[in-house]
Parts: C-alpha cells; structure tokens; sequence
C-alpha cells in the first residue's frame, strides 16, 4: 500500500474489466443488459423464446458457463427470465470474446427456431 503498488494494480484490473465489458456490450448490446460500474458481472434479460434452463445448457454444451437469475433470487422471491455473465479476468480476452461471440449467435437463434 505505502509503495502506490495496489493503486496501480487496481487500475490495471479496472480497465482490464473496462475492455472487456465492451467486448461484451459489443457482442450482446442489442439484448436486454443491465450493469453498473465497477461490477464485474451483468445481468442479461433472454429475449422471447429462450427459458434460461435451456440457454444455460446450450451455453454449457458451446464452452460458455452462465447463471440462472434464479440461483441468486430470495427462496420466496421471483427471478427475471435472466442469466448473469461474468466479466472473468481468469480466462484469456480472446477466449472471453469468442465466449460472448458464442453467446451472441444462441440468443439470435432461439430454440424454437431450431426446429425450422
């Protein structure tokens, strides 16, 4: 702390999740996103014709782990048709960004218009 080290690792950590949460809204921006600053996740609505069980096993089958909203919902409480996606420094930026590419192609496909 008294070096200014953690100051500047904070801030490559922060513009690293900067970078990659425009990947992200590049990817996904024409979906249903809420965020905010500073948070390393974002909560994604599914559009029409998506259940989240079924994005987050045909996510899962591509490679992609996401979260249902109702793991994060109160027992009594209800939870958007939603999925959050976390902006991981943990995998490389080309991986995350072919993940959100991968995300971007289910959302556009819905299942039921697998069966067409």
């Amino acid at each position: 702390f008294r070096s200014g080290a953690a100051f500047t690792i904070r801030a490559r950590v922060q513009a690293e999740f900067a970078e990659r949460l425009q990947i992200l809204v590049n990817h996904l921006g024409a979906f249903d996103l809420g965020w905010q600053p500073g948070v390393p996740f974002v909560w994604l609505r599914l559009p029409q014709g998506w259940r989240a069980s079924s994005f987050l096993r045909m996510a899962e089958a591509k490679g992609v782990l996401v979260r249902s909203a109702d793991e994060y919902a109160l027992v009594t409480g209800r939870a958007p048709n939603a999925v959050r996606i976390a902006i991981s420094g943990a995998i490389s930026r080309d991986a995350f960004e072919t993940a959100m590419a991968t995300l971007a192609g289910l959302l556009a496909r819905p299942p039921s218009d697998l069966s067409v």
